[in-house]
């Protein structure tokens, strides 16, 4: 073949190449090991932390203390793919599309819930809340099993030594018969009838301790789990050990599709992270998981006007309400999420206060109807300036959730306008829950306007 054929089918393969579309541009994964290039590592006041590695499980490992968050140093993603290896005792997690003001998306681990419905949970980060109570199963959280190796078992009548608290010395002395041996600096937690945790922050050991019909199985849960999400659209899906069964698939990220940061975080005792890897995806592509959407129930109350924040007076909330109705005109209207869910911590920079929620009920005859609804932390109902509910969460309900049956109360509607109020305080304490849902019974002869 002549020279200038050989040039003219160069530059054609050349020129082919060069003009591929980008969604066909094939990303591979890239890996992010535990330097300062890589990472930065802040505590839970915000101050930059030197990176902790060590060696740990066999794994060089990055080790995050209670409340410790390492973000991802001058990389961005929308659409991507991430593994890693992680090792925790109660809820380390993943934070991804990470903006100012402490908003982004949240996948977290909750490891004392292995194998249980609620140990993952997927939560959108508003203004740094977490709203755990809010975002529940089966849309949001999920089963999954996380590694663990047994170690020893007991017999049953070890079960009078398991103490909630600081363990005692004679609990130290009988596992230090089986070669587990913990500081006097381990805590014991009763997870439920059957089951205890027991966690040494400061030798970064943890069991679990399941009860069976003849014995009590220790378990070592200081074990590397694999971790897998993919994340395209408003859509993440999360793997855990098991690469080809997802454990949970959101459908409906909260926060806008963009470009952000991304983040390791844990929030109790200590967690490590290791082999991390990211791929990035195509904005072009699409997910071949689809889950069918429902349109919400027209009972659910979706719209509503909200005021300011104020500080709510107990002793005068009716006076206090008039008060604060003389601005109305500037309340800002709101809907709730798809799903009903109105999560206060989006609109508001602090939890600290109350505000007043409205929606106006059209009755075409006088009539009863119950509302049934659930809420985080403080909540007073009113119709027609009557105070109908005023009551505090109860968590000892529904496992501490929100759900929309919750609670059921009756609103006795007047024929023509009603005017329901909700007067809601969040948890102002530890600034993680703030929000409510609400429905009717039924609709029968009632609109909203």
């Amino acid at each position: 073949m002549k020279t200038e054929q050989i040039l003219f089918i160069t530059l054609v393969i050349f020129l082919q190449m060069s003009c591929q579309p980008k969604d066909k541009i094939k990303h591979t994964a890239e890996d992010f090991p535990f330097v300062e290039d890589n990472w930065i590592v802040k505590d839970v006041n915000g101050a930059e932390q030197p990176i902790d590695t060590m060696f740990y499980e066999g794994k060089m490992a990055l080790h995050l203390p209670l409340g410790h968050v390492a973000y991802l140093n001058n990389k961005k993603f929308k659409n991507f793919e991430i593994e890693f290896d992680m090792i925790g005792f109660v809820m380390p997690g993943f934070g991804f599309r990470d903006q100012e003001n402490d908003n982004y998306e949240l996948i977290y681990l909750r490891i004392n819930s292995n194998n249980k419905k609620d140990a993952l949970q997927y939560l959108p980060i508003y203004n740094g809340s977490l709203p755990w109570q809010l975002y529940n199963y089966p849309k949001y959280e999920a089963n999954a099993t996380f590694a663990e190796k047994n170690v020893a078992t007991v017999p049953l009548t070890y079960e009078k030594y398991f103490e909630q608290g600081p363990i005692t010395d004679s609990l130290r002395l009988k596992l230090k018969e089986k070669g587990i041996d913990f500081s006097s600096n381990a805590q014991v937690q009763k997870v439920d009838e059957s089951t205890w945790g027991i966690g040494d922050v400061g030798q970064f050991k943890g069991l679990f301790v399941r009860k069976t019909p003849t014995n009590w199985e220790l378990w070592n849960i200081y074990v590397w789990s694999h971790i897998k999400v993919v994340v395209i659209g408003n859509q993440a899906i999360i793997y855990v050990e098991n690469m080809d069964e997802p454990n949970l698939i959101v459908n409906d990220l909260k926060h806008e599709t963009q470009m952000g940061s991304i983040s390791l975080r844990n929030q109790f005792f200590d967690a490590f992270f290791t082999e991390v890897s990211i791929k990035k995806l195509n904005d072009s592509i699409e997910s071949n998981i689809v889950l069918e959407n429902h349109n919400l129930p027209i009972n659910y109350l979706d719209q509503w006007v909200m005021s300011s924040k104020f500080i709510l007076d107990e002793s005068n909330i009716s006076s206090q309400l008039d008060s604060i109705k003389k601005n109305e005109i500037s309340w800002r209207k709101i809907n709730s999420d798809d799903d009903g869910l109105v999560n206060l911590s989006r609109f508001f920079e602090s939890m600290k206060g109350t505000v007043a929620l409205k929606t106006t009920l059209y009755s075409d005859s006088e009539r009863k109807v119950n509302l049934n609804f659930g809420f985080a932390k403080k909540m007073v109902v009113m119709l027609n300036d009557q105070v109908i509910f005023n009551n505090t969460m109860d968590t000892t309900k529904d496992e501490g959730r929100v759900f929309v049956d919750n609670e059921i109360i009756d609103l006795e509607l007047q024929k023509g306008d009603n005017n329901l109020y909700l007067l809601i305080t969040g948890d102002e304490e530890n600034e993680q829950n703030w929000g409510f849902m609400a429905k009717l019974e039924n609709m029968d002869g009632i609109s909203v306007k």
